[in-house]
C-alpha cells in the first residue's frame, strides 16, 4: 500500500525550499496528504541573544520578531505555492515552543517524516537538530533530505544496505514503495563475521529474492571490510545513487539517541536522501 500521508519538517532558511519541493514530488507521485511543519527559531537559540541589555534588548527583539514573522510568511508562500492546483491535499502547520516529544507526534501522525540533513551536517543549533534523535524513536520511517538536493530528483537509483537485523528489515518494508519505483536497486551486505555465521556463503540472497518476488530490479552487492557505513556512502558515490536506505542502530538515554557505528559514519557524511528505520 502507498503512503497516503507525509510529515516535512521546515525550519527558518536557508535549506528548507527543496525539501519541501521533494515532499510535495513524493506526496504528488503517491496522492499522499501532505502535513508541512514549520518549526520556529526560539530566540534562545539566536546568536548574541543572551547579551543584549537596556535599549541594545530592545532592539535585538524587534530584530527578531520581524525576521521570524519574514522567514515564516517566505516558508508558507512556498508551501501555499507547491499545494496549489496540485492533485494532493495538504495542510500547514506552525510549532512553537514544541518540546522533542511533541515534535514525534507530528511524525507519529504520518507514514513518513521528511527532515533536513543530519545534525552532525549542520552549521548551527536548531530545533529539529536538536529534536532529530528523538524523532528517530517516534515509530516512523525518516527521510533525511540534503539542502541541495533538487526537488525532482527522485529515487531512481537506490542502495538499501542490509545485515539481517531488525532495523534493516523494518527499513527495506518501509522503502518498498520507493523501492518499487527504482530503476535499479542495489541491495549491499558487509560480509563480516557475524553476517557469514547467520546467512552462509550467500549473505543477502533471500532478501534479494524477496524483492524480486514485489517486481523490483535488484542487484545484490557481497562487499568485505570493517566500516560498513563507509562501505555503503562508497556504493552510493561510485553508483551516482538517488538515495540510501538502512536501518538505524541505537538507543535512546533520556533526551538525546546515541547511535551505532556504521549509522553514526553515515549521518556523519552522506550527501544523498537516506531512509532510516529502527
Amino acid at each position: 500500500m502507498l503512503p497516503r500521508d507525509l510529515v516535512v519538517f521546515l525550519e527558518p532558511p536557508p535549506g528548507h525550499a527543496q525539501r519541501l519541493a521533494y515532499a510535495a514530488s513524493l506526496a504528488r507521485r503517491w496522492q499522499a496528504h501532505l502535513v508541512a511543519t514549520y518549526v520556529t527559531q526560539p530566540l534562545s537559540l539566536q546568536p548574541h541573544a543572551g547579551f543584549a541589555m537596556g535599549p541594545g534588548l530592545s532592539a535585538m527583539l524587534a530584530d527578531y520578531r520581524a525576521a521570524a514573522a519574514t522567514a515564516l510568511a517566505g516558508a508558507r508562500a512556498q508551501f501555499d505555492h507547491l499545494a496549489e492546483r496540485r492533485s494532493f491535499t495538504s495542510e500547514w502547520r506552525v510549532s512553537e515552543d514544541e518540546t522533542g516529544e511533541a515534535l514525534m507526534l507530528h511524525a507519529r501522525h504520518a507514514r513518513l517524516a521528511i527532515l533536513g540533513p543530519p545534525a552532525e551536517q549542520r552549521r548551527a543549533t536548531t530545533p529539529l537538530s536538536l529534536a532529530e534523535r528523538v524523532i528517530f524513536a517516534s515509530g516512523r520511517p525518516c527521510l533525511l533530505v540534503p539542502d541541495d538536493w533538487p526537488g525532482d530528483r527522485m529515487g531512481g537509483r537506490i542502495v538499501v544496505g542490509w545485515n539481517g537485523g531488525r532495523e534493516a528489515t523494518r527499513a527495506i518494508a518501509d522503502a518498498l514503495p520507493l523501492l518499487a519505483a527504482a530503476e535499479s536497486v542495489h541491495l549491499v551486505v558487509v560480509r563480516d563475521a557475524r553476517v557469514q555465521a547467520l546467512y552462509g556463503e550467500e549473505p543477502g540472497a533471500d532478501m534479494a529474492a524477496h524483492l524480486a518476488r514485489h517486481g523490483i530490479a535488484v542487484v545484490l552487492e557481497q562487499c568485505r571490510g570493517d566500516d560498513a557505513g563507509a562501505l555503503l556512502l562508497g556504493r552510493c558515490d561510485t553508483l551516482d545513487a538517488d538515495m540510501l536506505v538502512m536501518g538505524a542502530m541505537g538507543r535512546p538515554r533520556t533526551s538525546e539517541f546515541l547511535f551505532g557505528g556504521a549509522t553514526r559514519t553515515v549521518l556523519g557524511r552522506v550527501d544523498v536522501p537516506v531512509l532510516m528505520s529502527r
